[in-house]
């Protein structure tokens, strides 16, 4: 046990060795960590060494480490042997794994345990070379007294850490000599030594990206026939897969690339422009294009004609639209042949169902989340929506059911078109152009307070209401192209049909109609489609034309309906008009603010 006394002494010797600069900056640092925790001078030497398949495990877990490292002790063995010294190879823990050198030192040095198995970190080792070193992940050199132990005194010892293609430390280069022995030259060559093996554990990790990497163009090739070429600086065809080599022929390798109609190059480099090459990738042809454009969008009624226009209109700027309409009119048809139209339309397209995103991944789905960002993530990291959508549209449909957190988080991005993924401290420029999609009252959702109202006056730069199918006079029109999509010929509709087309109210519009003609070609067997093969789901809730009866209320308003009858029947007593109605009464509670139902 160290007395008070000599407890004191030591203090007032830590302060004189710092104010004299006897110390340096990382050594003083050290030493004050290990006063901090506990450590004195003439401690005994720890005895902790990790022996039989302890030690047997971690040198399994570093063979390909400790393998390249043997290569480069190899070329340094004789000087490491003629300077008295001995080179040695520490995990990131600070375990020694490998040693070579002085025979001589190596028996002195067993004294202080510098020896495969044990551990040189700070804690246990105090001020040493290989513990400053994993601390400060920076080179540094201990010599003699500046080890905190008196046991250590005896050395010196440089030492240089490893790093790998992630920046993670992964061990540190040591060479140790009795303090006599040292020499100028200890510190600069245990750095060479540690970037000589870096540099070999980079090379080697991207022989196997490399060879990942052929064995991904060789699926890509053989499941995905994308003509793709590389060139050198010269523009000699380097590489071809094999749709690209049935393009340019199987004797173009090695020859000049004369660009073809429909490729495209970029050129690849690493900053210094030491490194270069060039991709060629054959585009598709328009007519592969997965998008729509507003050739698609087809009638002849004069609102559809007029809504079309517009939003050719707005495809030649880049401000943001918001496209109303009840489900199924075909607001992302608009926004694609938006996009489509527009100068964006070289870049991606991405679509976003709000209302699908669950609470606790809003974050995560709109601006992705860094590396190691929250258990079960992926362990690289993933880019979200908006960051997949940098220099194109994003399409943000359903925006009226958006949860208000999320709300909050899309408006600060639009605001400063700015992201920060889940995880990461660094933040992210973004030029996108926002299209949203609801068919939802916004207006109405505001005074509910279920949606912010700056949200809307950002996202509401050029707003297109959509027409419902009912609204519309050319049905037939739009019934006969889409029975040309799901048969060839396409069927003949009898009178009798197309009255029955005429007199229904369609709650579910073109997505409806869509569906009914598919059903109805089916069942028609090649036939012409008479009245019976339309199948609605409610048809006696068609509204007979002239009739001058009222549209059938929708699911929405049949429910507000029952809603308040129920309410009104029960003098505004919840639980009696849940059990009027047959549902719970949270069930009830939600419906209510849901559909901004007043409560008197």
């Amino acid at each position: 046990m160290i007395g008070l006394g000599n407890r004191l002494q030591w203090r007032c010797l830590f302060l004189l060795s710092v104010e004299n600069n006897f110390l340096s900056e990382a050594t003083a640092s050290s030493w004050k960590r290990c006063h901090e925790i506990g450590l004195m001078p003439t401690d005994p030497i720890d005895d902790n060494i990790l022996t039989g398949r302890h030690i047997q495990s971690l040198l399994q877990q570093n063979e390909q480490t400790i393998h390249y490292t043997e290569q480069i002790f190899e070329q340094m063995h004789t000087g490491i042997k003629q300077s008295g010294q001995m080179a040695l190879l520490i995990d990131s823990e600070g375990t020694i794994i490998h040693t070579v050198g002085d025979i001589d030192f190596s028996r002195r040095a067993l004294a202080v345990q510098l020896q495969v198995g044990a551990n040189w970190a700070e804690r246990r080792k105090g001020t040493n070379a290989i513990g400053v070193a994993l601390t400060e992940k920076k080179p540094v050199r201990v010599h003699a007294e500046e080890h905190y132990f008196n046991s250590n005194h005896f050395l010196t010892c440089a030492s240089a850490p490893v790093f790998n293609s992630i920046g993670e430390l992964i061990g540190i280069i040591n060479i140790s000599g009795k303090q006599e022995n040292y020499h100028a030259y200890t510190y600069t060559l245990a750095c060479m030594a540690a970037l000589s093996l870096q540099n070999k554990i980079l090379l080697e990790e991207s022989k196997k990206e490399h060879l990942i990497t052929l064995r991904e163009l060789e699926h890509s090739s053989q499941n995905h026939p994308l003509p793709l070429l590389s060139l050198s600086r010269d523009n000699h065809i380097i590489r071809a897969n094999h749709t690209a080599i049935r393009i340019v022929g199987s004797d173009a390798i090695g020859k000049v690339f004369t660009k073809l109609e429909g490729f495209s190059i970029e050129t690849i480099h690493n900053e210094h422009q030491k490194l270069w090459q060039s991709v060629s990738i054959q585009k598709q042809a328009e007519n592969e294009q997965h998008l729509y454009a507003f050739r698609d969008i087809v009638g002849t009624c004069p609102t559809i004609i007029q809504k079309k226009e517009l939003a050719k209109k707005a495809a030649a700027t880049d401000f943001p639209v918001l496209l109303l309409g009840e489900s199924g009119v075909g607001k992302e048809l608009f926004a694609q042949s938006i996009h489509t139209a527009s100068p964006r339309s070289a870049e991606p397209f991405i679509a976003l169902n709000c209302s699908a995103i669950p609470d606790s991944l809003i974050e995560s789905e709109l601006f992705g989340y860094a590396r190691g960002a929250f258990t079960g993530a992926n362990k690289d990291g993933s880019a979200g929506k908006f960051e997949a959508a940098h220099k194109g549209t994003i399409f943000l449909d359903e925006i009226g059911d958006m949860p208000l957190r999320a709300q909050a988080a899309l408006l600060r991005v639009l605001q400063e078109s700015m992201i920060t993924p889940v995880g990461s401290a660094k933040s992210k420029a973004i030029d996108i152009r926002v299209i949203a999609a609801t068919n939802k009252d916004l207006a109405t959702e505001i005074k509910a307070g279920r949606f912010r109202a700056d949200l809307y006056y950002r996202l509401k730069g050029i707003h297109i209401t959509l027409p419902s199918l009912r609204e519309r006079s050319d049905i037939l029109t739009l019934a006969v192209h889409l029975l040309q999509k799901h048969a060839s010929p396409c069927p003949f509709l009898t009178e009798a049909a197309q009255q029955k087309l005429l007199t229904y109210s369609w709650p579910g519009n073109i997505r409806e109609l869509s569906g009914i003609l598919m059903q109805a070609v089916f069942l028609a067997g090649g036939q012409a489609i008479d009245a019976d093969h339309l199948a609605f789901e409610e048809p006696h809730e068609a509204v007979q034309a002239g009739s001058g009866k009222d549209h059938p209320l929708t699911l929405k308003d049949a429910e507000i309906k029952a809603i308040k009858k129920a309410l009104k029947a029960s003098e505004w007593n919840l639980s009696k008009a849940a059990g009027q109605l047959k549902i719970g009464r949270t069930t009830l509670y939600r419906k209510i603010e849901e559909y901004g139902i007043t409560l008197f």
